[in-house]
């Protein structure tokens, strides 16, 4: 994307996401009964992709956010009464670059910011009672929440732009319309703004589809080959067109029954697409009824496929 969400840099929502990294460390944190170091790790760092890796945006920028897999998680208390030093192990795997080591845990103010290329060699905390602590720790759940519900937010507006090119996209594929002529469309502007609400929202209680997406980003492996803010915008989108076709009743299978029926060319019977398709992809097993539906999806809109089949059928 040439910017984010279009109204978020990629920092600011790599910010968020490093909010809702440390909440969720903090929950699982046991509450000090002593003094200690809170040291909040950084979730995110810039990288220098692999050439050839990460599109126009590593182009533009020559990097790109990147989740940091901590040995012990991204928020780590340390005790200040150990003598030794301690230090915590870090990875990244992403952009096809793999960086990995281990940073020291001192006494003293922490670092603003995110790396940028390499680790810092040291990460400093102040030392806390354990009543600050437990204080801070609340903090970092309470802000995770406040970034989780700001991050949806930028998700949804990210949603309402996308959803009519997806739409569009998905009429084209449908009718066989090209590019450069008009195309009908498959649902009002209501309809549009009621699929985004269940992608980003859910149908019922507090889960979508989106909001799973947001969980699975927070685990460096989810984003192992693509950036967290790629990521998210990718599954939006899918999301978006898989609950299109859910709208306008067309199957899983639709595209690629249309695509083989397209390919037969007219004279093609029903059968003869089934007994092709199922050629094509056995392990689907399309029947009779999916692939009719496939062939009369949206009945507004007058589809090449839908054409071939059953003009066919009546000589």
């Amino acid at each position: 994307m040439a910017a984010p969400m279009n109204y978020a840099t990629s920092a600011q929502l790599c910010t968020l996401l490093d909010q809702m990294i440390w909440a969720r460390c903090a929950k699982e944190q046991a509450r000090p009964r002593h003094r200690v170091r809170l040291h909040a790790l950084p979730p995110t760092m810039w990288i220098r992709p692999a050439r050839g890796v990460g599109g126009h945006k590593a182009n533009r920028t020559g990097t790109l956010p990147a989740t940091i897999a901590w040995r012990d998680g991204a928020l780590r208390a340390a005790d200040p009464a150990r003598v030794d030093s301690v230090a915590a192990g870090w990875s990244v795997d992403a952009a096809g670059i793999h960086l990995d080591g281990a940073i020291d845990l001192a006494e003293g103010h922490g670092e603003l910011g995110r790396p940028t290329g390499a680790m810092w060699p040291t990460h400093r905390a102040p030392l806390l009672s354990a009543y600050e602590a437990t204080r801070l720790l609340d903090e970092f759940i309470e802000h995770g929440e406040l970034a989780r519900w700001t991050m949806l937010t930028h998700l949804e507006r990210f949603a309402h732009e996308c959803v009519h090119h997806v739409a569009d996209s998905i009429c084209r594929e449908i009718t066989g319309v090209e590019d450069h002529e008009a195309a009908g469309r498959l649902l009002d502007d209501q309809q549009l703004d009621l699929v985004v609400t269940h992608v980003v929202y859910g149908s019922s209680g507090p889960d979508s589809r989106i909001l799973r997406s947001l969980d699975r980003c927070l685990d460096p492996a989810t984003t192992r080959n693509v950036d967290p803010i790629r990521y998210l915008s990718t599954q939006i989108r899918r999301d978006l067109a898989d609950q299109v076709r859910v709208a306008v009743g067309d199957p899983q299978v639709g595209p690629r029954v249309r695509r083989v029926a397209r390919s037969l060319g007219i004279g093609a019977g029903l059968e003869q697409i089934i007994s092709r398709y199922n050629d094509l992809h056995p392990s689907d097993r399309v029947s009779t009824t999916r692939a009719i539906r496939a062939l009369t999806v949206a009945p507004s809109l007058e589809s090449t496929a839908v054409r071939t089949v059953f003009e066919a059928r009546d000589v």
